[in-house]
C-alpha cells in the first residue's frame, strides 16, 4: 500500500519531469555538491568489493576489472509490480518448455522466416537434424531471464504495471553481479542517512538459484567425474558474472569441476565418445552452459555450426538446447500474443489472463493484413520497435532508423525476419547514473526489470521450475537499448514502496 506522502510524491514526479531534481529529494535527504564526489568514490569502491564488476578486455592483464555502471541510489518501485513479475516467471518457463516440444507449432511459426534469416535457418537445421536422429540426452535445462518494463496503467495515475519485453533463453546474464547489489545501495543510503525498512531493500541472490539449477542438471547426468562446461566468448567482458556462478556451484558441491572454453578451443579439443559422450580435452562433460553462440558473428565459418550440431548430438545436458534457444525467438513471442494461442499450451484461464495482461501489441509483417500496421509504423515510428530474431542487444530499430528500414523492406521477403512491437511507454523516474561519460548529474531514467529462473525437463515431464531472483537495469530515458555489457544501462536495485 502507498502512504499519502508516497502518492503525492509519485503524482508530482509523473506530472512534472521537465526539470530534473536531485533524486535524493525522493528520499527527503538533499545531497550537497561537496558531498557528491565523496559519495561516488565510496559507493563505487563498495560496488567493486561486492562484485559489481566488468572485465576490461583491452588490457595486458587478463583479469583486470573496473566497476560496472551503477545507480547511486536504488530506484523506487511499487512492490505489487515486482510481485506480479515474479509470479509470472514459472508460467513463462512452462510456456517456453511446451513450445520447444511442439514441433508442428515451431514449424508453423518459422515457416516464412527460414528463407529470410540465414542464421535462424542454420539453428533450425541443427534442431531438425537432431530431432530426426533422436536425441542422445532426454534431460534439458534452461536458465532464463524474463524482462519487463514498467508503465502507468492510466494517464496521470500512480498505479504501475509490468509489460513484457522479451524472455531470454540463452546466455541470460547479470545474476552474479546483481546478487550483492542490494548491499551497495544499503551502503549508499546509509552514507546519506536515508532511513529504510528491511523489506524495502530485501535480499536478492539469483546466483544461488541459478547455480542450483546447473548443479541439479549435473546430478541428473549421474557421473561424478564429469564437468560443467561454460562456453564463453573472445574477448569475454562477462567473466566476473560467470565467476560468481561458478562460485555458487562450488558452494553447493565443491567436488564439481567447471571448465571454460571458447568455440575455437572446442573445435580443436572436443570429440564425441562411442556412446556420444561429449569429451573436451580428455574430460567428460555433464552440462554445456552457453554464454556464447547467440549471434551470427559467433559463427564466422561452417566449423562453428558443425560444432554446435555435434554438441547438440551429444549426451551432455544442454543449457539450453537448440529447440529452447529457438523457442525464445521474437517470432515465437509474437505468435504467442495472437488470439487463442496461449490456450494451446496453458489450460488455467486465470494464468492465461495474467500472462496476457503483460503483453503489448506484437505484429508480424508477412501477412495480407500487415500493410495496416506497417503504414501506422511509417507514420508514427516513435510508437513502435522493429525487432529481428536476435539476442544480446543492439539489434532493434527505433524512430527514423525504423522508418527508413521498414520503407526499404516493406515489399521484400526480408520483412518476414522482423516483427513490430508497440513501444512500451516506460515509467520515468530519476537517479544518478555512475557511468563513464555521463557525469554525476541527476537524469530522467527508465528501468527494466528482469526475473531469473531455471527449468529442468524431459520431453514428457517438467522436473524443476524455479523463479530465483531479479535484476534491474536503469538507463537514460532517451536511450533505446539497455544492455549492461555494452555499457548502455546501469545496475540498480528496487526500493519497494
Amino acid at each position: 500500500m502507498y502512504s499519502d506522502v508516497q502518492k503525492d510524491d509519485l503524482k508530482r514526479r509523473n506530472a512534472d519531469m521537465s526539470r530534473v531534481k536531485p533524486v535524493e529529494e525522493d528520499y527527503g535527504k538533499p545531497l550537497t555538491p561537496e558531498r557528491l564526489d565523496e559519495m561516488i568514490q565510496r559507493v563505487t569502491g563498495w560496488a567493486l568489493l561486492n562484485g559489481a564488476q566488468r572485465k576490461i578486455t583491452a588490457t595486458e592483464f587478463r583479469e583486470r576489472v573496473e566497476p560496472v555502471a551503477i545507480t547511486l541510489f536504488p530506484s523506487i518501485l511499487p512492490v505489487d509490480v515486482l510481485r506480479k513479475a515474479k509470479s509470472l516467471q514459472t508460467s513463462f518457463q512452462t510456456l517456453i518448455y511446451k513450445v520447444a516440444n511442439d514441433h508442428e507449432f515451431m514449424k508453423e511459426c518459422f515457416s516464412g522466416l527460414l528463407s529470410a534469416d540465414a542464421f535462424i535457418k542454420q539453428l533450425w537445421d541443427i534442431y531438425d537434424t537432431v530431432r530426426k536422429e533422436g536425441p542422445a540426452q532426454e534431460v534439458s535445462v534452461v536458465i532464463t531471464r524474463n524482462d519487463f518494463m514498467m508503465e502507468y496503467t492510466e494517464e496521470g495515475d500512480i498505479k504501475q504495471d509490468c509489460k513484457h519485453v522479451e524472455i531470454n533463453t540463452i546466455a541470460a546474464g547479470g545474476g552474479g553481479r546483481v546478487s550483492n547489489m542490494v548491499d551497495v545501495h544499503r551502503y549508499s543510503l546509509s552514507l546519506q542517512d536515508i532511513p529504510f525498512e528491511k523489506e524495502q531493500l530485501p535480499d536478492n541472490k539469483p546466483v544461488a538459484g541459478l547455480a542450483q539449477g546447473l548443479v541439479k542438471a549435473w546430478q541428473l547426468y549421474k557421473c561424478k567425474c564429469a564437468v560443467i562446461l561454460f562456453v564463453v566468448g573472445i574477448p569475454e567482458p562477462n567473466t566476473p558474472d560467470q565467476r560468481w556462478l561458478e562460485s555458487g556451484i562450488l558452494c553447493i558441491d565443491g567436488s564439481i569441476k567447471v571448465i571454460y572454453r571458447t568455440f575455437p578451443q572446442l573445435i580443436k579439443q572436443m570429440s564425441l565418445g562411442k556412446n556420444r559422450e561429449l569429451i573436451v580435452d580428455g574430460a567428460e562433460v555433464a552440462v554445456v552452459y552457453y554464454r556464447y553462440g547467440y549471434e551470427p558473428k559467433h559463427y564466422p565459418t561452417d566449423a562453428e555450426f558443425q560444432l554446435r550440431l555435434d554438441m547438440e548430438r551429444s549426451r551432455a545436458i544442454k543449457c539450453p538446447t537448440v529447440a529452447i534457444h529457438l523457442a525464445g525467438c521474437k517470432k515465437i513471442q509474437q505468435a504467442l500474443a495472437e488470439s487463442g494461442v496461449l490456450e494451446r499450451f496453458i489450460q488455467d484461464t486465470d494464468r492465461i489472463k495474467e500472462i496476457r495482461s503483460s503483453f503489448v501489441g506484437l505484429y508480424r509483417l508477412d501477412t495480407k493484413d500487415s500493410s495496416k500496421v506497417i503504414t501506422q509504423a511509417l507514420q508514427a515510428p516513435e510508437k513502435f520497435v522493429l525487432k529481428p530474431q536476435r539476442e544480446g542487444g543492439g539489434s532493434n530499430l527505433f524512430g527514423d532508423d525504423l522508418r527508413n528500414y521498414l520503407e526499404e523492406i516493406k515489399e521484400s521477403p526480408e520483412r518476414s525476419a522482423w516483427i513490430l512491437m508497440d513501444r512500451i511507454q516506460a515509467t520515468r523516474h530519476r537517479n544518478r547514473l555512475i557511468r563513464a561519460g555521463l557525469g554525476s548529474e541527476c537524469r530522467n531514467v527508465v528501468s527494466e526489470l528482469g526475473i531469473f529462473g531455471f527449468h529442468i525437463s524431459t520431453p514428457t515431464s517438467e522436473l524443476e521450475n524455479i523463479e530465483c531472483g531479479y535484476l534491474i537495469r536503469t538507463k537514460p530515458e532517451e536511450a533505446n537499448e539497455g544492455g549492461l555489457c555494452k555499457g548502455l544501462s546501469c545496475l540498480d536495485t528496487p526500493f519497494l514502496v
